[in-house]
């Protein structure tokens, strides 16, 4: 049994975040891979791909150079995961593994149904954690998670599944993680799974600039551009959503 490539984006100075994934590894006994993260501050060629005037325009924070860097280090994982043909493990860092599910996990991706081209390994950060239970396997469940889990710590990803990330990453508005969530734009399906296999590490903080007060930020024109463009996400949300169950029903 073949098991997916891990690979964990971290920067080359995270020091005391490679030396807590090294330990953890060593205790799992499974091999994985760095992937040495781009630095935000030092830029990049695929820093252009982000669109200020569309950021603009749906009333988007400007991204910082950590959230720059953040999706590139992403964006250049997709681009070898379509390279290899093969399905993946993609964490950053700051993960902390629980050894029992991730395991189990691990162990069983290579039989999960094609369907399933990306799956978040951590318990959703969303308000509104609705799912429908798909796959039971063992003590591995997957379900379909109605709303985005909000962050990016760790997920299970296809070549099929990063072919449309990419795609609908050729130019970017939004986070790297808020951009994947949108699964009725994307194209891939939000699952996850019910019994977490990590978390973000509580003992490290984002490495990507923080700080900003949204509600400051966002005032006069730009809040009702923010608020159409989250009212037509939903409205779409929605319809997806209700296709979705329409489906499972038949």
């Amino acid at each position: 049994m073949e098991l997916p490539e891990i690979i964990v984006i971290s920067l080359k100075r995270a020091t005391e975040r490679r030396r807590s994934i090294e330990m953890q590894f060593s205790e799992l006994k499974l091999p994985f891979n760095f992937f040495d993260a781009i630095d935000g501050k030092q830029g990049h060629e695929l820093f252009t791909r982000y669109d200020t005037d569309r950021a603009r325009q749906i009333g988007e924070i400007p991204l910082t150079s950590g959230h720059l860097g953040c999706y590139t280090s992403h964006f250049l994982v997709w681009q070898h995961c379509v390279e290899l043909e093969k399905p993946m493990i993609i964490l950053e860092d700051d993960a902390m593994i629980f050894p029992g599910p991730f395991l189990s996990f691990v162990e069983q991706a290579s039989s999960l149904p094609q369907e399933f081209e990306c799956v978040r390994l951590f318990k959703s950060k969303s308000r509104n954690q609705t799912s429908w239970l798909l796959f039971e396997q063992g003590d591995l469940s997957i379900a379909k998670f109605l709303r985005g889990h909000k962050s990016a710590t760790g997920y299970y990803l296809t070549p099929s599944a990063a072919r449309k990330f990419l795609k609908y990453g050729e130019r970017w508005m939004e986070p790297v993680d808020i951009e994947m969530d949108q699964f009725w734009a994307n194209g891939v399906e939000c699952y996850g799974v019910l019994i977490p296999c990590l978390t973000h590490n509580p003992d490290f903080e984002s490495a990507i600039d923080m700080g900003i007060d949204t509600s400051q930020a966002r005032r006069g024109l730009m809040r009702l551009r923010w608020r159409w463009y989250l009212l037509k996400g939903k409205i779409a949300r929605e319809f997806h959503n209700f296709m979705f169950k329409a489906k499972m029903q038949r």
